[in-house]
C-alpha cells in the first residue's frame, strides 16, 4: 500500500477529521439525551446551542494533539502509550474547553450535556484510535504499509536496534541489509538474516535502485563524523524522501530529555532537565492567572479583611510579611504571607537556632514561641499562604511547584538540589500533599525533583485537589 506510505500529511489530516466526527457524534448523542421532555425546543436548535462548545473543543484538541504527535504514525510506540497519550490530551482538551466556555455567558454549557459529551467523546475517540491501531497492525503483519530500513554501521549498538525492529512485526519494519566498511563486523548480523550489501560507497547506488524509506546510522560520531555528514547529504539530495535516523545516545544523561529544534534554519540538539511541553505550560499559566484573579476578588472581602483585623488586634506590626525568596533560575522576588509571628520575629531567629527541628538548611520549630494565637490558627489551615496569590498573579510563582527557598538555604544546596530552581516555585506541591512540614529536607527535595521529572498539567490538577483536602484537615501544618 504505497499510498499509506507516501501521504503521511493526508493521513494525519484524516485522523483529525475522524476525531472531529467522533466528537460530533458525541455532541449529537449528548444533545439527544438532554432534549427537554416537553418538546419545547427542536433537536436542531438544541444542537446549535452547543455548537460553539464543540468548535472550541476541536480547536484545543487539534492544537494539543498535534503537539503530542497524535496525528502522526508513531508506529513504533506501544499501544498503551498511544491510548494513554490520547486519553491525557482528551481530558486536557475537555477540561479547558469547559473552562473557556464559562467566560462566554451566551454559550454557557449545561452540566448534564457536558457530562454526556465528555463520556461519549472519550469512548468514541479512544475506540476509534484502538480500532485504527489494530487495523494497521493487521495489514502490516500481512506485509503492507511497511517501512524499508537500511542499516549503516555494524557494531554492538546495532544488534539491540535490529532486535527491536524485527521483534515488532506489527510495526511494519523490513530491514533490507547493512552497510559497513568492515565486512567482518557485518557478519555478526547474519544470525538475524540481514545481508551485507557492501561498504559505505555503495549507499548511493542502493538508494537509486531500491525503495528505502529510512536509513539508520549507528556509527560513532567522533570517529565517523565526515561519513555521517556525507550520508545525510546523500540522502537529502537523492530525490526521494529518505528519512535519516541517527542513534542519538550521544551524551550519558539520565534525567534530561532531548529533542531537535530549528533556530532560523540552524538545527540544534536541545537537552533540557525540565519539561518543554510549551502548550501545557501556556495553559498552566492561564490556569494560574485565572485562579489567582478569581481568588483575590473573592477572598479579599470574605477572608483577607477579617484575617487582617485579627492580626492587627493581637500584635503590632504590618498585616503582610514579605520575605526575599529565590524563584526560577535563581531570580529573587518578595513572597507575601499574612504575618503569623510577632513583629521582630526575624531578629529572634538566631537565638532559636538550637531549637530547629528541621533538617538543615530548612528552619522550622513546631511550637515556635514567636507565633501569635491568630498566627497559629491561620497557619493550621494555611490561610497565611493565601496572599501568595498576588505572586502567582504577577507570574513570580505558580499554584503548584517546588516551595521557594530563602537565599541562605540556596547557598548550601548541592548541585542536584539546585535543580529545584529550574521551574517556577509554587504555593503547593508534592511535599504538601505528602506530609508537608512532617517530611525531612532530603525527602522534600526528592519529591520536588520527582515533580519536575514527571510534570504534566494533569499532575498539577491532582495536587491541587489533594491540597484542598490536606488544608481542610490541617495535615502537617505547624
Amino acid at each position: 500500500m504505497p499510498f499509506l506510505r507516501k501521504h503521511a500529511d493526508l493521513l494525519a489530516f484524516g485522523r483529525f477529521v475522524a476525531d472531529g466526527c467522533c466528537a460530533a457524534a458525541a455532541s449529537l448523542f449528548a444533545t439527544y439525551i438532554t432534549m427537554p421532555p416537553d418538546g419545547s425546543v427542536t433537536f436542531g436548535a438544541h444542537f446549535y446551542k452547543y455548537l460553539p462548545f464543540l468548535v472550541v473543543f476541536l480547536l484545543i484538541w487539534g492544537v494539543a494533539a498535534t503537539e503530542q504527535r497524535l496525528f502522526s504514525s508513531r508506529r513504533g510506540d506501544p499501544l498503551p502509550a498511544i491510548l494513554a497519550s490520547v486519553a491525557k490530551v482528551l481530558v486536557f482538551s475537555l477540561f479547558f474547553s469547559g473552562f473557556v466556555m464559562v467566560f462566554v455567558p451566551r454559550y454557557q454549557t449545561e452540566r448534564e450535556y457536558l457530562v454526556y459529551f465528555c463520556a461519549a467523546t472519550l469512548f468514541n475517540i479512544l475506540m476509534f484510535r484502538l480500532i485504527l491501531r489494530l487495523f494497521l497492525w493487521s495489514i502490516r503483519q500481512r506485509g503492507y504499509n511497511y517501512q524499508q530500513v537500511l542499516l549503516v554501521g555494524a557494531n554492538p549498538r546495532t544488534e539491540p536496534l535490529v532486535e527491536t525492529l524485527l521483534r515488532g512485526t506489527r510495526y511494519g519494519y523490513q530491514i533490507i541489509g547493512v552497510l559497513d566498511d568492515d565486512a567482518q563486523r557485518a557478519k555478526g548480523l547474519e544470525k538475524f538474516g540481514i545481508p551485507y550489501l557492501g561498504d559505505f560507497q555503495a549507499l548511493e547506488q542502493l538508494l537509486v535502485e531500491n525503495v528505502v524509506d529510512e536509513v539508520y546510522i549507528s556509527l560513532p560520531v567522533r570517529s565517523h563524523y565526515e561519513t555521517i555528514v556525507s550520508i545525510a547529504h546523500l540522502c537529502e539530495g537523492v530525490g526521494v524522501p529518505v528519512r535519516v535516523r541517527l542513534l542519538a545516545d550521544l551524551f550519558p544523561v539520565h534525567i534530561a530529555s532531548s529533542h531537535f529544534l530549528l533556530l532560523e534554519g540552524v538545527p540544534i540538539l536541545s537537552i533540557s532537565p525540565i519539561p518543554e511541553a510549551y502548550l501545557q505550560l501556556f495553559f498552566k499559566r492561564v490556569l494560574d492567572f485565572t485562579v489567582a484573579t478569581l481568588g483575590l476578588i473573592i477572598l479579599a472581602p470574605l477572608l483577607f479583611l477579617p484575617v487582617a483585623i485579627a492580626i492587627k488586634l493581637e500584635s503590632k506590626g504590618p498585616v503582610l510579611f514579605n520575605q526575599l525568596r529565590v524563584g526560577v533560575n535563581g531570580r529573587l522576588f518578595k513572597m507575601l504571607k499574612f504575618r503569623s509571628m510577632v513583629e521582630n520575629a526575624e531578629a529572634q531567629r538566631e537565638e532559636l537556632e538550637q531549637l530547629n527541628e528541621a533538617d538543615w538548611p530548612v528552619f522550622k520549630i513546631r511550637n515556635d514561641p514567636r507565633i501569635t494565637r491568630a498566627g497559629r490558627f491561620i497557619r493550621r489551615y494555611s490561610i497565611d499562604e493565601f496572599p501568595q496569590l498576588v505572586n502567582v498573579w504577577l507570574g513570580q510563582m505558580s499554584l503548584v511547584g517546588p516551595r521557594p527557598p530563602i537565599p541562605g538555604e540556596v547557598d548550601s544546596y548541592t548541585w542536584d538540589q539546585r535543580r529545584r530552581l529550574s521551574v517556577k516555585p509554587g504555593m503547593t506541591g508534592l511535599w504538601q500533599v505528602s506530609g508537608r512540614s512532617d517530611v525531612s529536607f532530603q525527602e522534600w527535595v526528592e519529591m520536588d525533583l520527582e515533580y519536575i521529572d514527571d510534570w504534566s498539567l494533569w499532575l498539577d490538577l491532582r495536587i491541587l485537589l489533594k491540597t484542598v483536602f490536606a488544608v481542610i484537615e490541617g495535615q502537617g501544618a505547624s
